[in-house]
C-alpha cells in the first residue's frame, strides 16, 4: 500500500481549498502557529509512522514502535496522537486533498452528463479507498460514527454527490420526485469504510464488482 506522502494541508468541505489541519483529537481545527520544537517532533512522528504501516501494515505497528522510529518520548507522541486512528488521520490529510483536487478537474473535463459523471466520481473514490484502504480503515477507529460523518471528508463527498444529483434532476435525468438529499447519503453508505473492508478482505469482492453494483444504485428516469 502507498501511504503517500506527509502534508499539512486540506480542504473544506465544499473543495474550496481554503484549508484544514487536524487537532490533537482529531478533529479539523483552523492552521495555527506551531513552536519549531513541536513542528519537527510532529513530522519524525509522521514519517516514522508513514514508514513502519508501509513496512509492517497499520494494524501489526505499536505506538512504541513509532516512538522509538522517530526519537521521541512516549509522553510526546500520545499527546499529540492519542492513538494510532489519529496517526492514520494525520497521514490521510494529503493524499485526501490531492484526490479531492484532481476528481474535481477531471469532473469538470468530462463532458459527460451528471450521472455520467457521478459514476465516473464513485470510480475515483473507489480507487482512493484501495490505495489507501488501511488507513482509511485505521483511521475511523479514532472517530465515533456520528464524527465520521460530520467529518470535512465525509461532508464534501456527500456535497458532491448531492449536487450532481440535484443537476440531474434540473435536466430531466431522474424523476424530480426523488429526496435527492437522502439519496446523497444512501448512494455513499456502500463506501463506509467498516463495510468495504469487510467485503474486499471477508468476502473476496474486486474493486469493479463493488463500482458495477454502487453503480447499478443510481437512479434513472424510466
Amino acid at each position: 500500500m502507498s501511504i503517500g506522502r506527509v502534508g499539512s494541508g486540506g480542504v473544506n468541505e465544499r473543495g474550496s481549498g481554503t484549508g484544514w489541519t487536524l487537532d490533537h483529537g482529531g478533529h479539523p481545527a483552523p492552521a495555527g502557529a506551531e513552536r519549531r520544537d513541536a513542528a519537527r517532533n510532529r513530522r519524525r512522528v509522521l514519517q516514522a509512522a508513514r514508514e513502519l504501516f508501509e513496512e509492517s501494515g497499520v494494524s501489526r505497528v505499536t505506538m512504541e514502535e513509532i516512538s522509538a522510529r522517530a526519537g521521541v518520548g512516549k509522553g510526546t507522541l500520545y499527546r499529540r496522537y492519542p492513538n494510532k486512528g489519529l496517526l492514520c488521520q494525520a497521514l490521510l490529510d494529503e493524499p485526501t486533498r490531492s484526490f479531492q483536487e484532481e476528481i474535481m478537474r477531471e469532473l469538470a473535463a468530462s463532458g459527460a452528463g451528471p450521472l455520467g459523471r457521478l459514476e465516473l466520481f464513485f470510480g475515483a473514490l473507489i480507487g482512493f479507498m484501495e490505495d489507501n484502504l488501511e488507513l482509511l480503515y485505521g483511521a475511523h477507529t479514532s472517530l465515533s460514527p456520528s464524527e465520521r460523518l460530520s467529518h470535512p471528508a465525509y461532508d464534501w463527498r456527500r456535497w458532491t454527490v448531492l449536487g450532481l444529483l440535484r443537476e440531474a434532476v434540473r435536466q430531466g435525468d431522474v424523476d424530480p420526485g426523488l429526496d435527492v438529499e437522502y439519496l446523497a447519503t444512501a448512494l455513499l453508505a456502500p463506501l463506509d469504510v467498516e463495510l468495504y473492508h469487510h467485503q474486499r478482505l471477508d468476502l473476496g469482492l474486486s474493486p469493479g464488482r463493488i463500482n458495477a453494483g454502487l453503480a447499478s444504485l443510481v437512479p434513472r428516469k424510466s
